[in-house]
């Protein structure tokens, strides 16, 4: 459909929609929703990706989705889908919602009031962000002012313009997350397992490769800040970009532990005399984004470690 876009029609779809599907699938279809999904995303950015992404989400949060993409369309424009999946050892589908909307920047006025009577009543909202940059747009505040979470991925963003948008973003009323600091988590863990254990906290760095400092080093450092009580020094081992699938971080020192990745998947673990490898699984944004979804309470820990990015 195009042009006239209102709320009620797009809802009429979905009913007519989930009409069709129980005639055809003679009461094989549960139609599941824990929250509302919006996704906003630019131009620029890899639609099928951005919709596997999402779809894997929904088996884990089942959830209306509504894909808002900010792009070069002539006026504003949506459709209706919805999708299904059948659970492994199941003979009933599960069926989630999904509306689409493209709409230009100069019409992105017109977007929050469609995107308020699509949102589902009494469940929560999360807003997610693929280009932190979209977060910030004035025209979207009313939407995100709904939102229960706002998540966005600072990582391809420089240190500097990272914090501007987090800055924006912490004045908000709704939580923030960030994907960049979901993909130090098994860093964190593995760190606290080890002091758990009795290593002893003495000098500490972390290390990174390729230009630019990467905000999760930044977290990393400001996390082990906490940790120890002294600030952390972040210095780049290599300029050179890492290896597909690498990650930036390249290591952890605090005292006599010393983390280092070696391979993809692979962390060698060295205390003292001790040396042991661990796996640290290679996360998609699907990975980290249900591992944001998980929390949607504080984050103390987080919320610590933003405090001290910003104070740096």
């Amino acid at each position: 459909m195009t042009g006239g876009v209102d709320a009620e029609r797009l809802l009429r779809e979905l009913d007519e929609g989930w009409r069709q599907m129980g005639k055809s699938e003679g009461g094989g279809v549960l139609r599941a929703c824990s929250m509302t999904m919006v996704a906003v995303s630019g131009a620029g950015e890899d639609v099928q990706a951005a919709g596997e992404t999402l779809a894997s989400i929904m088996h884990e949060h089942p959830n209306r989705t509504i894909v808002l993409r900010v792009d070069g369309s002539a006026a504003v424009e949506a459709r209706t889908t919805i999708l299904c999946w059948m659970p492994f050892g199941k003979r009933q589908q599960v069926c989630c919602e999904q509306i689409e909307i493209a709409a230009p920047r100069t019409g992105l006025n017109e977007v929050p009031p469609v995107l308020f009577g699509l949102m589902v009543a009494d469940l929560p909202v999360a807003v997610w962000c693929g280009d932190p940059r979209l977060s910030v747009l004035e025209e979207l505040q009313p939407v995100l002012r709904l939102a229960s979470k706002v998540m966005v991925d600072t990582s391809k963003l420089d240190r500097a313009d990272a914090a501007a948008v987090l800055a924006k973003l912490r004045s908000g009323p709704w939580l923030v997350g960030d994907l960049a600091w979901a993909r130090i988590t098994r860093w964190r863990q593995r760190v606290a397992q080890e002091i758990e254990a009795g290593c002893r906290k003495g000098d500490s760095e972390v290390t990174f490769t390729g230009e630019g400092m990467p905000m999760a080093a930044v977290y990393l450092g400001a996390w082990l800040e906490g940790v120890i009580g002294v600030p952390v020094p972040l210095r780049c081992e290599d300029p050179a970009p890492p290896a597909p699938g690498m990650g930036r971080i390249r290591s952890v020192r605090l005292g006599e532990l010393t983390l280092r990745r070696t391979a993809p998947t692979t962390v060698c673990v060295q205390r003292g005399e001790v040396r042991a490898s661990t796996a640290f699984p290679l996360l998609r944004d699907a990975d980290l984004l249900r591992e944001e979804l998980g929390v949607f309470g504080r984050d103390a820990q987080y919320e610590a470690a933003l405090r001290r990015v910003m104070e740096g």
